[in-house]
């Protein structure tokens, strides 16, 4: 049987803010930028076209993601 590093047996559990953090960004995925993308169709505005479009909206919550899931890994 393999001894664990001290460290690892002592994790902590995520706190409220974290926890709600990441609901939040799993929401913004899953609700808001399929809507969206239905609703407005195209990013016109900036310049982008349909097909480029939904390549760059699910951009956005991978990039929330990684940035949340960093801030979980470093306040730990």
């Amino acid at each position: 049987m393999a001894h664990e590093p001290q460290e690892a047996q002592a994790e902590q559990p995520l706190t409220d803010r974290q926890s709600w953090a990441i609901i939040a960004v799993l929401v913004f995925s899953l609700l808001v930028v399929p809507v969206g993308v239905l609703l407005v169709g195209t990013l016109r505005p900036l310049g982008l076209p349909w097909m480029d479009t939904l390549v760059a909206l699910p951009m956005v919550p991978a990039v929330l993601f990684a940035l949340v899931g960093v801030w979980t890994a470093v306040r730990r």
